[in-house]
């Protein structure tokens, strides 16, 4: 009897172990820079300031036409989904009030958190170009 208890206990975390492992890739800051490049979108290195953390991630932050792009990279995906609950950019950013952070943009990609803030509206064919190079991305993991 004992046996089968045991035996019947090894099966189950055998069974258990890999639903509780995420199979989601983990990306690191050059994976997303070379997605956006492929898409000829070209980001360009902002100097290091005092960009806001979340959850002790600073992010690295890129010009993208004439705005911002920021980019945090978490160590796993549970932190990012973490990291994201109740999270407003505008009490996130304090940024120049010629910025309207009502028009930003939250793109989660496993790991990465992907915040790009715009002085205006974005082009809906610019708009779909960044959420396409998310979702091919995903989609081919």
């Amino acid at each position: 009897m004992r046996k089968k208890i045991l035996s019947f206990m090894l099966v189950l975390l055998i069974l258990l172990l890999p639903a509780c492992s995420s199979n989601s890739k983990l990306y690191n800051l050059e994976d997303i820079t070379q997605l956006f490049e492929k898409a000829d979108l070209h980001l360009k290195p902002q100097a290091e300031d005092n960009y806001p953390t979340i959850k002790n991630v600073k992010p690295s932050a890129y010009e993208l036409l004439d705005d911002i792009l920021y980019i945090y990279v978490f160590e796993s995906e549970d932190e990012r989904v973490e990291a994201s609950k109740g999270l407003i950019v505008e009490e996130l950013f304090n940024t120049p009030s010629d910025i309207n952070t009502s028009l930003s943009y939250i793109h989660h990609m496993n790991n990465v958190l992907i915040i790009y803030i715009t002085s205006s509206p974005l082009d809906k064919s610019f708009k779909k170009q960044i959420d396409d190079i998310i979702t091919t991305e995903q989609v081919q993991q």
